[in-house]
């Protein structure tokens, strides 16, 4: 007869530990749960700041500029980058060809200390063909 009360015992005392282990993992699933959700409102917040703060910085004008220019560093530097810009560039009248090497292309027809307003010529597809700068 006692062996069969230890074993009632027994029963009662392993439901207890099992019903103890669950609420356990429940409650560090819930502290899991809370902290990723602060760590996502976290997150949010710094995206939101940080678009507010690039926004302040950016502003819409309509106005026409009137002619785009570029300095002859900047031209210099467009030949260099010919074949990613994929057109021809052509400088005072002298046609650099977007297939030629660079290390081929004589660019001492451009001057560095001089401004070049910029025309684009695309083709009927709109991509731009020849860059022009005179």
């Amino acid at each position: 007869m006692t062996f069969y009360i230890g074993g009632i015992m027994n029963d009662t005392v392993e439901r207890s530990i099992i019903i103890v282990v669950e609420l356990f993992i429940f409650i560090t699933a819930c502290i899991f749960a809370i902290n990723g959700i602060n760590i996502q409102e976290a997150a949010v917040n710094v995206v939101h700041k940080s678009t507010m703060q690039d926004e302040k910085r950016l502003f819409t004008d309509l106005k026409d500029k009137g002619f785009e220019t570029y300095t002859g560093a900047e031209v210099l530097q467009s030949i260099y980058h010919i074949r990613e810009l994929n057109a021809d560039i052509r400088v005072n009248g002298y046609l650099f060809s977007k297939n030629a090497e660079i290390e081929d292309i004589n660019v001492s027809v451009i001057s560095l200390n001089r401004t070049y307003q910029v025309q684009y010529i695309r083709g009927s597809d709109g991509e731009v063909h020849t860059i022009v700068f005179s």
